[in-house]
This record gives structure tokens, sequence and C-alpha cells, in this order.
């Protein structure tokens, strides 16, 4: 899967997880709902301004974005969903309960996927 589509799948879910439409994102990023559309279809890429608003808009680090664009990471879809869900459900806890996530988390063996 070419990495314009693999962005576009991670917008479309982070948009999505947020309850926002398409003209939503469009407003807070200050771009055409049209340019959101192509950008979730994988028909262009963002520039690296368009890429901070969305960060800084959707509360998502922007490596988070740009990892999309690394050869060396997986483009399973299904691993980039789980990811979003838990970054974004982990930003409700509060510093304790995070906590304890973390060594939940951690307590999983360090194993990368094939």
């Amino acid at each position: 899967m070419e990495r314009t589509q693999e962005f576009g799948r991670m917008l479309r879910t982070l948009r999505e997880q947020r309850n926002l439409t398409q003209e939503d994102l469009a407003e807070l990023i200050d771009r055409s709902v049209q340019a959101v559309s192509k950008m979730e279809r994988g028909l262009t890429l963002p520039k690296l301004e368009t890429l901070i608003r969305i960060s800084e808009k959707l509360n998502v680090p922007l490596r988070e974005l740009v990892s999309a664009f690394d050869p060396n990471e997986s483009a399973d879809q299904t691993r980039i969903s789980f990811e979003a869900l838990i970054i974004e459900s982990s930003r409700r806890l509060d510093i304790r309960d995070l906590s304890i996530v973390a060594k939940v988390v951690d307590a999983f063996p360090n194993k990368k996927k094939s």
C-alpha cells in the first residue's frame, strides 16, 4: 500500500475518533474540504505546515503523523487504528491510571511483528 494511502487512512481514523466531519477538520486546519478529502483518499500529501496544524488541532504528536511516511514502519491499518485508539483513550486518564496502563503495556514482551 502506498504511504499516501496509509496516511489518508490514519487521518480519517483520527478524524472519526473525534467525531469530526471532513468539513469540521477542514475548518480546524484552515484548508478546504476538497483538500481534506484528497488527503484521506491518498491522492495528495499534506505540506509540513498542514501536518503541524493537524498535529496541534487533533492533539496528535507530529511524529505519529509522519510515521506513515517511514518505510520501516508497518503499513498494517489495523495496527494503526489500535494505536490511535490507545493514544486517544490515554488522554482521558489521570496520571495514576496512566501509570498503571504504562506498566501493563510494559509487561508485554518486547517483540516486533515480522
